[in-house]
């Protein structure tokens, strides 16, 4: 009963707020405890060995409304239920409208369904309603730059949306099946079939837009940069999740090996690139999204049950620390006045302490200090990658976060003269504790016994040697900037980047 009554209540909550008005913010809390209360039922169903699962609409599994309750989707489901905490505290006090608690909890209930449910229609469906809220979150603050931002995150999606519906069309018709694990038993049987490689080229071009994917996911810079910080939270660590959750279950059903690695170490790449070129704070955040994106995507590429972990466990770690960041760097914004890097740093005093503990937090999360989450969910990767090619690609990404985060560091180290809202140094707590003390919640996602093999001393030394020779590469290259193409962030070149990368995602295919 909870893998439905999840997202209900919150779809429930979010009418009541709609229509409530000022017990918006009693219904957000309401919601977080009932949350919480189901999370824990499923929690302990999964630590039985029993996995709940239920199907609606009077269809047999393969056509009817399936929701299948199993630890990936406890584990994002949590993820959503900590940032959603994080976000109801940092605008406590703002004067937000019921509209602004209505797609929360659109949002957070369109999530929850998302991560229970393995049947490919289900997943359209629910994708599209995320697409939605998110829209209508991007532009809450009717700004005509905000507008039209949202305009175009729902331009693209749209057209990523129609290339996933092709492939669920493609694929029912060879299958007759939209359950994931039926369909996988199918595909089994001939996984070269000329029809397989062209349903997961348009099932994963399409997904890939909400996933953070740098060829497909260029509607996020500016999203991201132009969005109120809590929305800028929820789209980093909760939105493109979703989209991450998705490319999870495909790679266990189609051949997806060489495509998600080489998706992968492009999009790290190129994440950084643009994150050096960017004096925006909040686009810097937005460009580092993409490349961390690309740790994942090679975990599921290299498809061991280690590397799976390991990416599963950075994504979570990756929703805190840079959900932290997100409202942490958004509030420095509101106070200077600006989120360029230029004027934050002339007026670095104005800042807060909360939000400059937040900022250090988060920055050395994201950088992989030991012991902090990044370093603790990497080191699970790199293990798994360990002595191969993919493990130096890691390694070459790590030193680029380094580098693009290097430039924060006047921001850190300066004197603090402003007090932070109460309620929004509880939500930089909640979140920076996480992140301080992650290796705990490591221990429900990866087993023990992994977990302690690759925390070793080489690891916490290599964890270092990145972080000090980022230091030193922008050392090197801070003085020289450069240009990279920015056209491709338009609509129209947009449009083309996305169909020309659902083409290269076919000719890996046919090469994987």
């Amino acid at each position: 009963m909870e893998l439905i009554l999840l997202p209900l209540i919150r779809f429930l909550f979010g009418g009541l707020s709609m229509a409530s008005g000022r017990a918006s913010r009693i219904f957000a809390i309401l919601a977080l405890v009932a949350d919480a209360a189901l999370l824990g039922k499923l929690a302990v169903s999964l630590s039985t060995g029993i996995s709940p699962a239920i199907i609606l609409g009077g269809w047999d599994r393969g056509l009817g409304i399936a929701f299948v309750g199993d630890q990936m989707g406890l584990t994002f489901a949590a993820l959503t239920w900590g940032l959603g905490v994080a976000v109801v505290l940092y605008t406590w006090r703002d004067a937000l409208r019921p509209y602004f608690f209505m797609l929360l909890h659109l949002l957070i209930g369109a999530s929850y369904a998302l991560v229970l449910t393995k049947d490919l229609f289900n997943t359209y469906v629910i994708l599209e309603l995320l697409t939605l809220a998110s829209f209508l979150l991007v532009g809450y603050g009717r700004r005509p730059r905000q507008i039209w931002a949202s305009l175009r995150y729902l331009i693209l999606c749209s057209l990523g949306m129609s290339l996933f519906l092709f492939g669920i069309a493609i694929v029912y018709y060879h299958t007759r099946s939209l359950d994931l694990t039926e369909i996988a038993v199918r595909i089994a049987t001939d996984p070269g079939a000329p029809w397989v490689r062209l349903a997961a080229a348009l099932l994963v071009g399409g997904v890939a837009v909400k996933a953070g994917v740098f060829l497909f996911s260029l509607w996020l810079p500016a999203a991201h940069a132009r969005a109120i910080p809590a929305v800028s939270a929820l789209l980093s660590g909760v939105v493109i999740k979703m989209g991450v959750v998705v490319l999870f279950r495909l790679s266990g059903v189609f051949p997806l090996g060489l495509t998600f690695t080489v998706l992968g170490f492009a999009t790290g790449l190129l994440g950084i690139l643009y994150a050096v070129q960017t004096y925006d704070v909040k686009r810097l955040l937005a460009f580092s999204t993409l490349s961390q994106i690309g740790y994942l995507l090679i975990g599921f590429g290299v498809g061991s049950e280690a590397a799976r972990l390991g990416a599963i466990d950075y994504a979570v770690a990756h929703g805190l620390f840079k959900g932290l960041l997100f409202l942490a760097v958004g509030e420095a914004a509101r106070i200077v006045g600006t989120s360029d890097l230029r004027a934050l740093v002339l007026n670095r005093n104005a800042i807060p302490g909360a939000t400059r503990a937040a900022l250090i937090v988060g920055v050395l999360g994201i950088i992989g200090m030991p012991p902090f989450a990044g370093f603790a969910a990497k080191a699970v990767l790199e293990s798994a990658l360990h002595p191969t090619i993919f493990h130096a690609a890691v390694g070459l990404l790590s030193v680029g976060t380094a580098v693009s985060f290097a430039k924060l560091a006047p921001l850190l180290f300066a004197r603090s003269s402003g007090r932070t809202d109460r309620t929004r140094a509880a939500s930089y707590g909640w979140l920076g504790g996480t992140v301080v003390l992650f290796l705990p919640l490591s221990a429900t996602i990866v087993p023990r016994s992994l977990l302690t093999a690759t925390l070793v001393w080489p690891a916490f030394l290599e964890a270092i040697a990145a972080i000090l020779l980022g230091l030193g590469l922008y050392r090197l290259v801070r003085n020289r900037p450069f240009r990279l193409p920015q056209g491709v962030f338009r609509i129209e070149e947009g449009t083309l980047v996305i169909l020309a990368g659902f083409f290269l995602i076919y000719v890996l295919l046919l090469n994987g």
